[in-house]
């Protein structure tokens, strides 16, 4: 927790709205929360790395993707790694599942004796099986149930008292990857994963306290499958979200995110700001 308080939190991007009251550190004390691990594209900088999110709601953790260093990152905001409910891996580009050994390795010397389930898309039960055991880690005492999750809007990925999670598929090009959507009883959160603007994510998102989506490019590319800051602003307009958070924002544009924001707020018209890492949202 002292490591945290002395960090320095990140600058605001000039003309960037300012987030919901947010703590960091210790977590959030009641309700939905989350925070970004990172909130970079594939390739992170000195001040980004890429974009994970921990989601909290009552004694329930969520983490969404795994990106590097996930103890380490988890410890910052206050969370304890061995007391994670399950992980959520949307797909399997490298930079959203190559912290997940380490993760298991950690919570293996950690001691942590409850299975740590982990969902993925239906096609990629057998690639997280196997960069596992390339580690023997699927052999070592802890089990680490690997569950599909079909491509269908709004399927069921988990539920326990505090919160529902539920995805949709979106558009990634050849890769097969999910959006997650998570519910408490009043809250919701959505987090859209790499994708092009597509109706699916917009489908999952309707009515979303707050939308995650990312903005990967300053100018639409056709030749990739991502989203720009303003289509990210667009789809959260024809969602009706409540607040809208920028991530996995390429790192070409990590230095004009000021920028980036504005031509999000322009395509929503409600309220933008980029996520800041390891720091706690209130949804």
């Amino acid at each position: 927790m002292g490591a945290s308080r002395r960090a320095r939190a990140p600058r605001r991007p000039r003309g960037a709205a300012p987030p919901a009251p947010a703590r960091r550190g210790a977590g959030p004390a009641t309700g939905l929360a989350f925070a970004c691990l990172g909130s970079s594209g594939a390739v992170p900088t000195a001040a980004r790395d890429t974009t994970a999110l921990i989601v909290r709601a009552g004694r329930t953790m969520c983490l969404v993707d795994v990106g590097g260093s996930p103890v380490q990152k988890l410890r910052r905001v206050g969370v304890d790694p061995v007391g994670l409910t399950a992980v959520v891996v949307t797909h399997t580009h490298p930079d959203h599942v190559y912290g997940l050994p380490a993760l298991v390795q950690c919570l293996l010397i950690l001691g942590r004796t409850a299975p740590l389930p982990i969902y993925c898309h239906v096609e990629h039960v057998a690639l997280v099986g196997k960069l596992l055991g390339l580690f023997g880690l699927l052999d070592e005492g802890l089990k680490v149930p690997i569950l599909p999750v079909a491509p269908r809007e709004g399927v069921r990925v988990l539920a326990t008292a505090d919160l529902v999670v539920t995805a949709s598929p979106n558009a990634h090009g050849s890769m097969p990857n999910l959006a997650v959507r998570l519910d408490t009883r009043d809250r919701s959160l959505v987090y859209s994963s790499d994708t092009r603007p597509c109706a699916e994510v917009e489908r999952l998102a309707r009515g979303a306290t707050v939308l995650v989506h990312e903005a990967t490019f300053a100018r639409p590319n056709p030749a990739e499958w991502h989203s720009t800051a303003r289509e990210a602003g667009t789809i959260a307009r024809a969602a009706g979200v409540g607040r809208l958070y920028l991530a996995h924002v390429g790192y070409t544009a990590h230095g004009a995110l000021g920028a980036h924001v504005a031509a999000s707020r322009a395509g929503f018209g409600g309220t933008v700001a980029m996520a800041e890492e390891l720091r706690w949202y209130r949804v």
